[in-house]
């Protein structure tokens, strides 16, 4: 067992449980704050479209509040998808099962990063990584831990997650870059979670790390059963990698 999943176990078996967030749900049991089922609903859905676009906010920003609030995820794909970079590896989540709890199974996720060599590039906007499942879970309590490769960045935690809710969880992160060596060079993110829903399910959990440089930042950052989604501040010197998936058993609620 590893130091950090110890202190987890610990953390999770002594402190009070944390209340679920409300979630971004996609359509499969979701209850839309914007029911399309009649034309007085459309209408409302295009004047939030409309409000949302003269607020100023982003494709990817208007995806997210409509995941939220009217149950719709994007069938069309995006015009263009955001490139992964060579080297930087994301790896598959690793999910065990820590304990019982009041009669339920406590599991943690973690998604872990590596950088195989150090961007030549300055990095001044906020990286992101994420982990997260294709159905609802029940999240408990969250941790990223990241380092440089030497002593110059020592390792840095924080529990303060720029999305929570009931399909993952996501951390920005800002950056520090010497000449040889950053504080995002490594890291792993955890969530502790239970099941959710009163059923038993099998869950498919993924993550991803998004890697911005020179001016380019993450403005906001919301997870879904889809995915994540970033508003980046621009479309170039951004990238984003995504781990294989890995399928989990018997989560119950």
């Amino acid at each position: 067992m590893t130091a950090l999943l110890a202190a987890l176990v610990a953390l999770v078996l002594g402190g009070p449980l944390a209340a679920p967030a409300s979630a971004a749900a996609p359509p499969s049991g979701c209850v839309p704050e914007i029911p399309l089922d009649d034309t007085a609903g459309a209408e409302r859905l295009l004047a939030r479209v409309d409000a949302l676009e003269a607020a100023g906010r982003g494709r990817a920003e208007i995806d997210a509040a409509l995941a939220e609030e009217a149950c719709l995820v994007r069938a069309s794909a995006a015009a263009a998808e955001v490139p992964s970079t060579s080297n930087l590896v994301v790896a598959t989540p690793d999910v065990y099962r820590i304990a019982t709890v009041n009669g339920r199974d406590r599991w943690v996720a973690m998604t872990d990063w590596d950088f195989q060599s150090l961007p030549a590039y300055p990095m001044t906007g906020r990286q992101a990584v994420t982990t997260w499942f294709d159905s609802a879970i029940t999240p408990i309590l969250q941790v990223v831990h990241h380092s440089g490769t030497t002593d110059e960045f020592p390792n840095t935690s924080s529990e303060a997650a720029a999305a929570v809710n009931a399909y993952g969880v996501g951390f920005l992160i800002t950056p520090a870059k010497s000449a040889t060596d950053m504080n995002v060079a490594t890291g792993r993110s955890a969530l502790v979670f239970e099941g959710s829903g009163g059923v038993c399910k099998t869950l498919t959990a993924r993550g991803a790390f998004a890697h911005t440089w020179y001016g380019t930042d993450i403005g906001s950052l919301s997870v879904a059963a889809a995915g994540p989604t970033f508003g980046w501040t621009d479309t170039a010197y951004r990238a984003l990698n995504v781990s294989q998936p890995a399928t989990v058993a018997n989560v119950c609620g």
